[in-house]
Protein backbone atom coordinates (compact mmCIF):
# COMPACT_ATOMS: atom_id res chain seq x y z
CA UNK A 1 0.00 0.00 0.00
CA UNK A 2 2.93 2.34 0.98
CA UNK A 3 4.89 1.70 -2.08
CA UNK A 4 1.79 2.29 -4.42
CA UNK A 5 1.02 5.66 -3.11
CA UNK A 6 4.36 6.79 -3.66
CA UNK A 7 4.38 5.41 -7.12
CA UNK A 8 1.35 7.30 -7.67
CA UNK A 9 2.66 10.51 -5.80
CA UNK A 10 5.88 10.55 -8.17
CA UNK A 11 4.21 12.01 -11.01
CA UNK A 12 5.37 10.14 -13.85
CA UNK A 13 7.15 11.57 -16.78
CA UNK A 14 6.10 11.62 -20.39
CA UNK A 15 3.36 13.66 -21.61
CA UNK A 16 1.70 12.99 -18.08
CA UNK A 17 0.52 15.42 -15.74
CA UNK A 18 2.59 16.03 -12.56
CA UNK A 19 5.30 18.63 -11.95
CA UNK A 20 8.88 17.72 -12.34
CA UNK A 21 10.72 15.69 -10.23
CA UNK A 22 12.64 17.48 -7.59
CA UNK A 23 16.41 16.01 -6.89
CA UNK A 24 18.37 17.19 -3.80
CA UNK A 25 21.19 19.39 -4.13
CA UNK A 26 24.28 17.70 -1.93
CA UNK A 27 25.70 19.95 0.23
CA UNK A 28 29.62 21.01 -0.47
CA UNK A 29 29.75 23.92 1.51
CA UNK A 30 31.78 23.23 4.30
CA UNK A 31 31.71 24.97 7.34
CA UNK A 32 32.95 28.18 8.20
CA UNK A 33 34.36 29.82 11.50
CA UNK A 34 34.95 33.16 13.31
CA UNK A 35 36.34 33.68 16.95
CA UNK A 36 35.65 35.69 19.34
CA UNK A 37 37.26 36.97 22.35
CA UNK A 38 35.81 38.57 25.46
CA UNK A 39 38.61 41.30 25.96
CA UNK A 40 38.74 41.92 22.31
CA UNK A 41 40.60 45.81 22.07
CA UNK A 42 41.78 45.78 25.75
CA UNK A 43 44.56 44.17 27.44
CA UNK A 44 43.75 41.33 29.30
CA UNK A 45 44.67 40.86 33.14
CA UNK A 46 43.10 37.50 33.65
CA UNK A 47 41.01 34.73 32.10
CA UNK A 48 39.46 35.31 28.71
CA UNK A 49 36.37 33.89 26.85
CA UNK A 50 36.89 32.93 23.73
CA UNK A 51 33.41 32.23 21.80
CA UNK A 52 33.65 30.30 18.09
CA UNK A 53 30.87 30.38 16.10
CA UNK A 54 30.19 27.96 12.99
CA UNK A 55 28.37 28.51 10.06
CA UNK A 56 26.44 25.54 10.01
CA UNK A 57 25.47 22.24 12.47
CA UNK A 58 29.62 20.55 13.29
CA UNK A 59 27.56 18.05 15.82
CA UNK A 60 30.21 16.93 18.20
CA UNK A 61 32.74 16.85 15.19
CA UNK A 62 34.60 19.80 17.26
CA UNK A 63 35.94 19.40 20.24
CA UNK A 64 38.97 21.58 22.48
CA UNK A 65 41.59 19.03 21.03
CA UNK A 66 41.39 21.08 17.87
CA UNK A 67 42.08 24.64 19.04
CA UNK A 68 45.72 25.76 19.73
CA UNK A 69 46.92 28.21 22.51
CA UNK A 70 49.82 29.45 21.44
CA UNK A 71 50.73 30.95 25.54
CA UNK A 72 48.91 30.51 28.44
CA UNK A 73 46.49 27.65 29.88
CA UNK A 74 43.27 26.24 28.51
CA UNK A 75 40.11 26.02 31.17
CA UNK A 76 36.60 25.16 30.70
CA UNK A 77 35.30 23.69 27.83
CA UNK A 78 31.60 24.28 27.02
CA UNK A 79 29.19 23.21 23.89
CA UNK A 80 26.54 25.93 23.96
CA UNK A 81 24.57 24.83 20.90
CA UNK A 82 25.39 22.90 17.42
CA UNK A 83 27.13 25.78 16.09
CA UNK A 84 28.81 27.64 19.15
CA UNK A 85 31.52 26.75 21.72
CA UNK A 86 33.39 28.56 24.50
CA UNK A 87 37.32 28.23 26.21
CA UNK A 88 38.08 29.98 28.63
CA UNK A 89 41.96 31.05 28.38
CA UNK A 90 44.54 32.43 31.31
CA UNK A 91 47.16 34.00 30.00
CA UNK A 92 50.54 32.99 31.62
CA UNK A 93 51.22 34.99 34.93
CA UNK A 94 53.50 37.46 35.58
CA UNK A 95 54.43 38.52 32.30
CA UNK A 96 52.75 40.54 29.02
CA UNK A 97 52.68 39.84 25.91
CA UNK A 98 49.97 37.98 23.32
CA UNK A 99 48.19 35.03 22.85
CA UNK A 100 47.07 33.30 19.59
CA UNK A 101 43.87 30.80 19.77
CA UNK A 102 43.53 28.96 16.49
CA UNK A 103 42.11 26.24 14.52
CA UNK A 104 43.40 24.72 11.85
CA UNK A 105 41.63 23.46 8.28
CA UNK A 106 39.94 20.50 8.64
CA UNK A 107 39.57 20.19 12.51
CA UNK A 108 35.46 20.13 12.29
CA UNK A 109 32.77 18.97 9.70
CA UNK A 110 29.28 19.62 9.08
CA UNK A 111 26.37 16.92 8.75
CA UNK A 112 26.95 16.22 5.50
CA UNK A 113 30.72 15.19 5.87
CA UNK A 114 32.44 18.75 4.47
CA UNK A 115 35.78 19.65 6.83
CA UNK A 116 36.47 23.45 7.21
CA UNK A 117 38.91 24.23 4.55
CA UNK A 118 40.19 27.50 6.14
CA UNK A 119 42.18 28.18 9.18
CA UNK A 120 40.90 31.14 11.28
CA UNK A 121 43.08 32.66 14.46
CA UNK A 122 42.73 35.81 16.99
CA UNK A 123 45.18 36.97 19.14
CA UNK A 124 44.71 38.75 22.61
CA UNK A 125 46.89 41.11 24.58
CA UNK A 126 47.74 40.35 28.13
CA UNK A 127 49.58 42.07 30.73
CA UNK A 128 49.02 39.95 34.04
CA UNK A 129 50.96 42.65 35.69
CA UNK A 130 47.14 44.28 35.53
CA UNK A 131 45.59 42.27 37.53
CA UNK A 132 43.83 44.17 40.55
CA UNK A 133 44.00 47.44 38.26
CA UNK A 134 40.75 48.82 36.81
CA UNK A 135 40.33 51.06 33.49
CA UNK A 136 39.82 54.65 35.00
CA UNK A 137 39.69 56.48 31.40
CA UNK A 138 40.66 55.47 27.57
CA UNK A 139 40.33 56.61 24.36
CA UNK A 140 40.30 53.89 21.94
CA UNK A 141 39.74 56.93 18.76
CA UNK A 142 36.80 55.00 17.26
CA UNK A 143 34.70 58.11 15.89
CA UNK A 144 36.45 60.05 12.69
CA UNK A 145 37.17 63.93 12.87
CA UNK A 146 39.04 65.65 14.82
CA UNK A 147 40.24 64.17 18.80
CA UNK A 148 37.56 63.65 20.76
CA UNK A 149 36.75 67.67 22.85
CA UNK A 150 35.47 66.02 25.79
CA UNK A 151 38.85 64.38 26.40
CA UNK A 152 41.62 66.64 24.72
CA UNK A 153 42.63 70.19 24.06
CA UNK A 154 45.47 71.68 22.48
CA UNK A 155 48.45 73.27 23.77
CA UNK A 156 49.69 76.70 21.20
CA UNK A 157 50.57 79.13 23.89
CA UNK A 158 54.15 79.20 22.87
CA UNK A 159 53.47 79.55 19.16
CA UNK A 160 53.83 83.30 18.86
CA UNK A 161 57.71 82.98 20.71
CA UNK A 162 58.53 79.82 19.73
CA UNK A 163 58.47 76.60 21.36
CA UNK A 164 61.34 75.47 23.99
CA UNK A 165 64.48 73.06 22.84
CA UNK A 166 65.04 74.97 19.56
CA UNK A 167 61.71 73.12 18.02
CA UNK A 168 60.74 74.67 14.45
CA UNK A 169 56.78 73.99 14.95
CA UNK A 170 53.88 75.63 15.12
CA UNK A 171 50.91 72.92 16.91
CA UNK A 172 47.38 73.59 15.13
CA UNK A 173 44.61 74.26 16.90
CA UNK A 174 41.50 72.26 15.86
CA UNK A 175 43.39 71.35 12.24
CA UNK A 176 42.35 67.78 10.66
CA UNK A 177 45.36 68.63 8.32
CA UNK A 178 47.81 68.20 11.77
CA UNK A 179 45.54 66.11 14.35
CA UNK A 180 42.47 64.12 13.29
CA UNK A 181 41.01 60.51 14.29
CA UNK A 182 40.69 58.01 11.50
CA UNK A 183 40.05 54.33 10.57
CA UNK A 184 40.13 53.57 14.71
CA UNK A 185 43.58 55.69 14.92
CA UNK A 186 44.62 59.56 16.20
CA UNK A 187 47.06 60.52 13.28
CA UNK A 188 49.04 63.18 14.72
CA UNK A 189 51.20 64.99 11.70
CA UNK A 190 54.05 67.24 10.85
CA UNK A 191 53.91 69.52 7.38
CA UNK A 192 56.10 71.55 5.73
CA UNK A 193 54.16 74.68 5.64
CA UNK A 194 53.89 77.85 6.85
CA UNK A 195 50.70 79.25 8.52
CA UNK A 196 50.87 83.29 7.79
CA UNK A 197 47.17 83.70 8.16
CA UNK A 198 47.04 82.20 12.18
CA UNK A 199 47.14 85.27 14.77
CA UNK A 200 49.60 83.38 16.87
CA UNK A 201 52.14 82.67 13.84
CA UNK A 202 55.88 82.84 15.00
CA UNK A 203 57.51 82.24 11.22
CA UNK A 204 57.55 78.39 12.16
CA UNK A 205 58.33 76.25 8.67
CA UNK A 206 56.15 73.42 9.93
CA UNK A 207 53.42 72.42 11.58
CA UNK A 208 52.24 69.80 13.81
CA UNK A 209 49.94 69.18 17.34
CA UNK A 210 50.14 69.04 20.85
CA UNK A 211 47.20 67.16 22.38
CA UNK A 212 47.10 67.62 26.28
CA UNK A 213 44.60 65.77 28.82
CA UNK A 214 44.89 69.22 31.01
CA UNK A 215 41.76 70.52 32.50
CA UNK A 216 40.39 67.51 31.23
CA UNK A 217 41.75 64.37 33.11
CA UNK A 218 44.59 64.09 35.87
CA UNK A 219 45.96 61.31 37.58
CA UNK A 220 48.03 60.27 40.72
CA UNK A 221 49.74 56.91 39.95
CA UNK A 222 48.75 54.47 37.71
CA UNK A 223 49.31 52.08 34.64
CA UNK A 224 48.99 53.95 31.65
CA UNK A 225 49.40 52.35 28.23
CA UNK A 226 49.85 54.09 24.53
CA UNK A 227 49.84 51.73 21.38
CA UNK A 228 51.33 53.45 18.76
CA UNK A 229 53.48 53.78 15.75
CA UNK A 230 56.03 56.58 15.16
CA UNK A 231 57.13 58.54 12.28
CA UNK A 232 60.42 58.07 10.20
CA UNK A 233 61.38 61.15 8.85
CA UNK A 234 64.85 62.68 9.30
CA UNK A 235 64.07 65.26 11.66
CA UNK A 236 60.81 63.87 14.08
CA UNK A 237 60.36 64.12 17.11
CA UNK A 238 57.52 62.51 19.24
CA UNK A 239 56.70 62.19 22.25
CA UNK A 240 54.53 60.49 24.90
CA UNK A 241 54.45 62.20 28.61
CA UNK A 242 52.93 63.75 31.35
CA UNK A 243 53.67 67.11 33.35
CA UNK A 244 52.09 67.99 37.08
CA UNK A 245 49.19 69.78 36.49
CA UNK A 246 50.95 72.52 39.41
CA UNK A 247 51.92 74.40 35.65
CA UNK A 248 55.58 74.55 37.64
CA UNK A 249 58.19 73.12 35.79
CA UNK A 250 60.34 71.50 36.67
CA UNK A 251 58.84 71.50 40.02
CA UNK A 252 56.17 69.02 39.34
CA UNK A 253 57.96 66.97 37.60
CA UNK A 254 57.96 65.74 34.15
CA UNK A 255 57.27 61.91 33.10
CA UNK A 256 58.44 61.20 29.53
CA UNK A 257 57.03 57.60 28.51
CA UNK A 258 58.20 57.69 25.61
CA UNK A 259 60.70 60.17 23.22
CA UNK A 260 62.12 58.97 19.82
CA UNK A 261 64.36 60.70 17.94
CA UNK A 262 64.29 61.76 13.80
CA UNK A 263 68.63 61.05 13.98
CA UNK A 264 68.07 57.44 15.65
CA UNK A 265 64.56 56.02 14.34
CA UNK A 266 65.41 52.48 16.28
CA UNK A 267 66.34 53.81 19.95
CA UNK A 268 63.68 54.83 22.00
CA UNK A 269 63.53 56.93 25.74
CA UNK A 270 62.22 56.94 29.09
CA UNK A 271 63.13 59.34 31.14
CA UNK A 272 61.90 61.70 34.07
CA UNK A 273 62.79 65.22 35.31
CA UNK A 274 62.68 67.07 38.78
CA UNK A 275 64.28 70.14 39.97
CA UNK A 276 67.50 68.49 41.04
CA UNK A 277 67.10 66.12 37.61
CA UNK A 278 66.55 68.68 34.68
CA UNK A 279 68.37 70.32 31.23
CA UNK A 280 68.02 73.78 32.46
CA UNK A 281 69.42 74.10 35.78
CA UNK A 282 69.14 70.37 37.28
CA UNK A 283 71.73 70.35 40.37
CA UNK A 284 72.32 66.41 39.80
CA UNK A 285 72.17 66.35 36.22
CA UNK A 286 70.02 66.20 33.03
CA UNK A 287 67.20 63.52 34.12
CA UNK A 288 67.40 60.52 35.01
CA UNK A 289 66.42 58.05 32.23
CA UNK A 290 67.93 55.07 29.47
CA UNK A 291 67.17 54.33 26.12
CA UNK A 292 66.31 50.46 24.45
CA UNK A 293 66.44 49.67 20.37
CA UNK A 294 63.65 49.27 18.65
CA UNK A 295 64.23 48.79 15.66
CA UNK A 296 61.05 48.74 13.63
CA UNK A 297 59.60 51.95 15.91
CA UNK A 298 58.43 53.58 13.22
CA UNK A 299 57.18 50.60 10.80
CA UNK A 300 54.94 48.93 13.67
CA UNK A 301 52.51 49.73 16.45
CA UNK A 302 54.26 49.10 19.85
CA UNK A 303 52.48 49.15 23.46
CA UNK A 304 54.27 52.15 25.39
CA UNK A 305 54.13 51.60 28.95
CA UNK A 306 54.30 53.36 32.51
CA UNK A 307 53.56 52.15 35.82
CA UNK A 308 53.52 54.69 38.69
CA UNK A 309 53.31 54.13 42.12
CA UNK A 310 54.46 56.22 45.27
CA UNK A 311 57.98 53.81 45.54
CA UNK A 312 58.39 53.47 41.59
CA UNK A 313 58.16 54.72 38.37
CA UNK A 314 58.68 52.30 35.46
CA UNK A 315 58.67 52.90 31.79
CA UNK A 316 58.40 49.93 29.25
CA UNK A 317 57.28 48.56 26.04
CA UNK A 318 55.56 45.39 25.08
CA UNK A 319 55.40 44.64 28.59
CA UNK A 320 59.51 44.50 29.06
CA UNK A 321 60.59 47.92 31.52
CA UNK A 322 63.86 49.42 30.71
CA UNK A 323 64.12 52.17 32.66
CA UNK A 324 63.52 52.51 36.35
CA UNK A 325 63.79 55.18 38.81
CA UNK A 326 62.77 55.19 42.39
CA UNK A 327 61.10 56.96 45.36
CA UNK A 328 64.50 58.02 47.83
CA UNK A 329 61.36 58.28 50.44
CA UNK A 330 63.78 61.52 51.80
CA UNK A 331 60.67 63.70 51.40
CA UNK A 332 62.93 66.12 48.98
CA UNK A 333 60.21 66.84 46.90
CA UNK A 334 63.09 68.40 44.09
CA UNK A 335 63.72 64.32 43.39
CA UNK A 336 60.36 62.80 44.07
CA UNK A 337 57.68 65.45 43.12
CA UNK A 338 55.72 62.48 42.22
CA UNK A 339 52.79 62.03 44.58
CA UNK A 340 50.74 64.93 42.88
CA UNK A 341 48.61 64.54 39.43
CA UNK A 342 49.65 64.51 36.37
CA UNK A 343 48.34 65.18 33.11
CA UNK A 344 49.07 63.67 29.35
CA UNK A 345 50.76 65.08 26.50
CA UNK A 346 51.03 63.48 23.08
CA UNK A 347 53.00 65.50 20.12
CA UNK A 348 55.52 65.59 17.56
CA UNK A 349 57.73 68.35 17.55
CA UNK A 350 60.54 68.77 14.19
CA UNK A 351 64.13 69.20 14.88
CA UNK A 352 65.65 70.03 18.56
CA UNK A 353 67.74 69.42 20.78
CA UNK A 354 66.35 65.81 20.10
CA UNK A 355 64.87 65.98 16.82
CA UNK A 356 68.02 67.35 15.09
CA UNK A 357 69.07 68.07 11.61
CA UNK A 358 65.61 67.66 9.17
CA UNK A 359 65.63 66.29 6.01
CA UNK A 360 65.33 69.27 3.56
CA UNK A 361 63.03 67.28 1.43
CA UNK A 362 60.55 67.28 4.29
CA UNK A 363 57.62 65.30 3.46
CA UNK A 364 54.44 64.92 6.06
CA UNK A 365 55.25 62.71 8.96
CA UNK A 366 52.72 61.09 11.10
CA UNK A 367 52.78 59.70 14.68
CA UNK A 368 49.48 56.99 15.31
CA UNK A 369 48.17 55.75 18.05
CA UNK A 370 45.68 53.27 18.02
CA UNK A 371 44.72 53.64 21.90
CA UNK A 372 45.34 55.33 25.36
CA UNK A 373 44.64 53.51 28.70
CA UNK A 374 45.25 54.68 32.16
CA UNK A 375 44.09 52.22 35.12
CA UNK A 376 44.23 52.45 38.74
CA UNK A 377 44.09 50.00 41.44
Amino acid sequence: MAAALLAGCGGGGGSGGGGPSIVPVADTVPPALTIASSAAGTTASGAVIFTFTWSEDVGTSFTSDDVTVSAGSAGVWTRVDAMRYTLVVTPPSGGAGSTVIGVAVGRASDLAGNVNTTSVSVSQLYDARLAGWTLAWSDEFDTDGLPDPAKWDYDTFRNRVGWFNNELQYYARDRPENARVEGGRLIITARKEELRAAPDFGGQRYTSARLVTRGKASWTYGFFEVRAKMPCGQGTWPAIWTLGTGGRWPEDGEIDILEQRGQNKTEILGTVHTRAYNYSNGTLGVGRGASTGLPDACQAFHRYQLTWSADRIEIGVDGVVYMVFDNPKTGDVSRWPFDSPQYLILNLAIGGDLGGAVDPAFTPQSMEVDYVRVYRR
